[in-house]
């Protein structure tokens, strides 16, 4: 049987062009985007590793490899700033991932978030795996990805990351059906729709960008069916497996950012610049500028 210690890898679906940023993304990948001096992807490296992950799979395009350069050694800048600034070559080398730790894989296609996770399906190994997509940055104190493996753990199913949403807001997600146990923030899943209507949602809970999958799920994606929207639809996948094997939906305890918009990127800057020794004040001093109704609280 799978033990939580066998889920060393995750698989981060990141070829998507990044059409609510154009004009920014047609040279910089929406994923390199700062989010106060750190690019978006990072946070999500971070997550991972903090969780225990040591092997990174990067679903990529062809035009967005500089991604996994981030990640990679640059040795001429690093003996620079090892010389010149300390502080700084910390900053850089403090997530460098060693190169046998780093899989690229190329999305042909943009044909959904379960065509994506099905092209690393080579480099799973049969093995339970976690997939962060990182336009959903989360702020927690237990790293959201460790909090679903400590579910996986006692449960040994798949488990998704849930939050509530409001009810006009259903038709962005895919959307769970429960069994109306709930333990611990824990729901036994008798079904997930994809993007359903407000009328027709079976409830307010909404899947977010954590995942940790058993191989059965990559099975079901292997079959390459069609779903929402023409796509292969990773939820479509996962939904195929509560009978056999079960899906457990989880409410994670922390703060999520919808970076895959401007307005979410703008309050992730903002929210994050508030808990961060370096920017809270300047952050607060910028707020009474711009609103005068803004209130100082500690």
């Amino acid at each position: 049987m799978s033990n939580v210690n066998e889920i060393d890898t995750v698989v981060f679906p990141v070829a998507g062009i990044g059409s609510r940023f154009l004009p920014a993304t047609k040279s910089v990948p929406k994923e390199l985007l700062p989010v106060l001096n750190r690019p978006l992807i990072e946070y999500a490296v971070e997550e991972a590793i903090n969780s225990g992950i040591q092997r990174f799979i990067f679903v990529n395009s062809p035009e967005k490899q500089s991604i996994t350069y981030h990640f990679k050694e640059n040795k001429k800048l690093e003996e620079f700033l090892k010389v010149k600034n300390e502080f700084l070559y910390s900053l850089i080398s403090k997530y460098i991932i060693p190169k046998d730790k780093i899989i690229e894989v190329v999305q042909s296609e943009p044909l959904g978030l379960g065509h994506a996770i099905w092209c690393a399906r080579d480099y799973i190994n049969n093995k339970p795996f976690a997939v962060i997509l990182p336009d959903d940055l989360i702020h927690s104190k237990v790293p959201c990805i460790k909090q679903l493996k400590n579910i996986y753990k006692n449960n040994k199913k798949s488990i998704v990351a849930l939050q509530e949403v409001k009810k006009s807001e259903v038709s962005k997600y895919g959307i769970i059906e429960h069994n109306n146990t709930v333990i611990d923030n824990m729901y036994d899943l008798n079904n997930m729709v994809e993007k359903p209507n407000e009328n027709n949602a079976p409830s307010n809970l909404a899947i977010i960008g954590r995942y940790i999958l058993l191989p059965e799920v990559m099975k079901e994606l292997s079959e390459n069916k069609l779903g929402y929207g023409g796509e292969i639809q990773l939820t479509d996948a996962i939904k195929n497996t509560i009978k056999t094997s079960g899906v457990i939906g989880y409410k994670f305890e922390g703060s999520r950012y919808d970076c895959g918009n401007v307005i979410g990127t703008l309050e992730a800057q903002i929210s994050l610049a508030l808990k961060n020794k370096e920017y809270m004040n300047n952050t607060k001093e910028l707020l009474k500028k711009y609103n005068k109704n803004y209130k100082d609280t500690k």
